[in-house]
């Protein structure tokens, strides 16, 4: 009996030294839930991102100005190339579209430049530029800037062109087609709606861009390589 006891009494202290079943890895995990961010609440925060800019640069030096102008053409690049874009990736294309907001119907090119040129703050006659011709459009939004064409280039060389040109954004005309180039630092992307098979908004490298290829002009002008541009948005 003393052995059965002794028994029982040294495979119950094993058991109470061991864990409990040990728990699964996912216990103590938290679990991450981000609720994507509307238009409206991205376009507000660009509007208080914006202010933000404006306080700082005119109460700042002309270095430091400069230095600031150098990070605003960053924003502008990141805005444009993905939260706005994101937002309208995949609206659907249309010679008469004049979508306001992403998931309102179509969009044709001019409209989707102005629309986001409008919801990143400029205050601008949408749709009069729009529906007037890319040249005249880019004059309007950069009046001091000649615009610079490129269409002697081959394509190989406006590729090699726009890489080297480091983190900037552009406006350009095509034959019948306008869009935003945006370098972003890293790579070279032609943001637009796509009349091509009715693509509608894409975001594709320049390099291996249809649209672009198939077009004999392309005059472009720099948004954030001019500073009266960008000093106009700070003011509004």
């Amino acid at each position: 009996m003393k052995l059965i006891f002794y028994s029982l009494l040294l495979t119950c202290l094993t058991q109470c030294n061991q864990p409990a079943t040990p728990p699964s890895a996912n216990v103590f995990k938290t679990t991450a839930i981000t609720q994507a961010k509307s238009y409206d609440a991205i376009k507000n925060e660009i509007a208080v991102k914006r202010v933000d800019y404006k306080k700082v640069y005119f109460s700042s030096n002309t270095l430091q100005q400069k230095a600031l102008l150098k990070e605003i053409c960053a924003y502008w690049a990141g805005c444009l190339s993905n939260e706005l874009f994101d937002q309208w990736n995949g609206t659907t294309w249309d010679f008469n579209g004049v979508a306001n907001h992403p998931g309102d119907g179509s969009i044709a090119c001019g409209y989707f430049v102005t629309t986001l040129l409008r919801d990143m703050g400029l205050v601008i006659n949408r749709q009069k530029l729009a529906t007037c011709a890319s040249s005249e459009m880019m004059k309007k939004l950069a009046p001091n800037q000649k615009l610079l064409n490129l269409s002697y280039l081959d394509y190989h060389a406006f590729n090699e062109r726009l890489k080297n040109t480091g983190t900037a954004v552009y406006i350009i005309g095509l034959d019948f087609h306008t869009g935003f180039i945006v370098n972003d630092g890293s790579e070279t992307w032609f943001i637009h709606s796509n009349y091509i098979n009715r693509r509608g908004v894409t975001k594709e490298p320049v390099a291996t861009s249809a649209a672009l290829r198939a077009s004999k002009t392309r005059w472009m002008v720099s948004l954030t390589g001019d500073k009266d541009f960008l000093v106009n948005w700070l003011k509004k």
